[in-house]
């Protein structure tokens, strides 16, 4: 096995770009709860939910970010063993 190989196996980077997407994911199902519980107009607390889907503005940044970045790795790591 060369070096490169070796490198290359011990190196997980889908597992970063999946983190990335699970947070996307999480971010969009909790936006989702957040706006039906703003729309309803049964529901007292707005504060809540408005609080909620700040802080999954912050997830979805967070996620795109290392999405981002894992791209990134990747391009430089092809251009090192290209």
């Amino acid at each position: 096995m060369s070096p490169t190989s070796i490198a290359l196996t011990s190196v997980s980077l889908p597992s970063a770009q999946n983190g990335g997407l699970a947070a996307l994911t999480t971010s969009s199902q909790q936006l989702n709860q957040d706006a039906q519980q703003i729309a309803n107009p049964a529901t007292t607390n707005q504060t809540t939910p408005l609080l909620d889907s700040s802080q999954s503005l912050l997830l979805t940044e967070a996620g795109a970010e290392v999405v981002r970045t894992s791209n990134q790795m990747i391009g430089a790591l092809l251009n090192v063993f290209a």
